[in-house]
């Protein structure tokens, strides 16, 4: 058990670190593509989504690397509801941020701190 926690710690830090350079260059871009369209504005969107049934500093984990990645924001954690409330800069890469945050979040912070 202690070995399959520490390999999802490690890999929770690369896909992070990953997620963090990949969306820092995305969100680059959009800001470089508003830049030179003067008359396009921002397409930013609220999205919920569903959590896990996490330990409360499970899903404070999972609040901070969402939102210490560029061009997401955490806004709420309503733990009743299990839902979490995000600001998304590119409304284009809505399905594309919940899918990673699934795919390289979530399951490892599980792993890490349980379900409840």
């Amino acid at each position: 058990m202690l070995i399959k926690k520490i390999s999802a710690a490690l890999q929770l830090v690369v896909q992070f670190f990953w997620l963090m350079v990949k969306s820092g260059f995305a969100t680059l871009f959009l800001i470089i593509k508003l830049q030179l369209k003067r008359k396009q504005s921002l397409r930013d969107r609220y999205v919920s989504f569903e959590i896990p049934n996490s330990s409360e500093t499970g899903l404070a984990v999972l609040g901070c690397l969402i939102s210490l990645t560029p061009g997401t924001t955490l806004l709420n954690i309503d733990t009743i509801r299990r839902k979490m409330l995000l600001h998304i800069l590119d409304s284009d890469q809505t399905d594309e941020v919940i899918q990673e945050i699934r795919q390289k979040f979530i399951p490892h912070i599980v792993i890490l701190f349980g379900n409840t």
